[in-house]
């Protein structure tokens, strides 16, 4: 039997940080997700990847935690983007201005290239 997990974390490129949540971004979840979060900006990861894809909510503690992380990455050199926002989490991001705040991408791949200048994002793995 599979064990869920809510976040799903991989370094691509030897230096991001890419985060897949499975689930909501609440008052469950939210402390786990900065814990690990701050597992990898102790490590010196500066450069995160959010995958919303599979987000269904997100809450004022959630959004709280994303400011939170973009203005301690930004203080480091780093940045947060998300990927794959639809739907009602999509219109929350947007109602609070989230969406001004943070980078936002179509997909993970495109929020990957966006770290680099145009053109010479290496060539994405095959996982």
């Amino acid at each position: 039997m599979n064990e869920y997990k809510p976040f799903e974390s991989e370094i691509i490129d030897g230096d991001i940080l890419a985060i897949v949540l499975h689930g909501d971004l609440d008052s469950t979840s939210t402390p786990d997700f900065n814990r690990q979060i701050q597992a990898h900006l102790d490590a010196g990861l500066s450069k995160i990847i959010i995958d919303c894809r599979h987000m269904g909510f997100i809450s004022s503690l959630g959004i709280g935690s994303l400011v939170a992380l973009q203005t301690k990455l930004r203080r480091k050199g780093g940045e947060v983007k998300l990927a794959a926002i639809f739907g009602p989490v999509m219109e929350v991001m947007r109602l609070v201005r989230l969406d001004l705040m943070l980078d936002m991408y179509g997909d993970l791949e495109f929020a990957r290239k966006s770290f680099y200048p145009k053109g010479q994002a290496p060539e994405a793995k095959a996982t």
